[in-house]
């Protein structure tokens, strides 16, 4: 399962949770010769990744100081909604949704990778089951409805006959009184 990682000391030296001491040093002094100021020419980036190593370096070579760490990850990972109190880990469909849109605004990762990244198998397959339902159903309505009848109409039954059309009678016209003083 991909989820997403608290930065934490083992990833600044780049190893796993469970890594033993021999290993914390031995990648301590591979990215300190890399990233070492006097061979970048005393690059102030340079210094701040060296800092940050000899840090992550000088707590978890200490067992008590690395026991606490490990508890902050932790702590940290419930107040997230990554793993229950209880250690359980759990990311709901939600919180992974809003990681497959994160990856494919700021990431740019196409959407076939930013779904196999953040959901699991289940979850993939009941968003293309619930979208192909979708688009059965859309085709499904847009058939019946532009459907080549030749009376659209058959399905109203049997219109009501009409009244017999009899036209009025003719008025006559009533005598208009003229004076003298109007024109005719």
């Amino acid at each position: 399962m991909n989820r997403p990682k608290v930065a934490t000391y083992y990833s600044r030296l780049k190893v796993a949770h469970d890594a033993p001491p021999e290993v914390v040093r031995a990648a301590y002094k591979a990215l300190v010769q890399k990233y070492h100021p006097d061979r970048h020419q005393g690059s102030l980036r340079h210094q701040l990744v060296l800092a940050a190593l000899n840090k992550a370096h000088e707590v978890l070579s200490d067992p008590a100081r690395r026991a606490g760490h490990d508890q902050w990850i932790r702590e940290e990972e419930v107040r997230l909604g990554w793993r229950e109190p209880s250690g359980d880990f759990r990311l709901g469909l939600g919180l992974r949704m809003e990681l497959v849109m994160s990856s494919l605004r700021h990431d740019g990762l196409p959407l076939s990778e930013a779904l196999c990244m953040h959901l699991t198998r289940g979850q993939r397959a009941a968003l293309w089951l619930g979208l192909g339902a979708t688009l059965v159903l859309l085709a499904g309505g847009a058939m019946s409805y532009f459907r080549n009848d030749d009376d659209p109409f058959r399905r109203l039954g049997p219109l009501p006959p009409l009244a017999p059309f009899s036209p009025a009678p003719p008025s006559t016209p009533s005598p208009v009184a003229y004076s003298a003083s109007s024109p005719p």
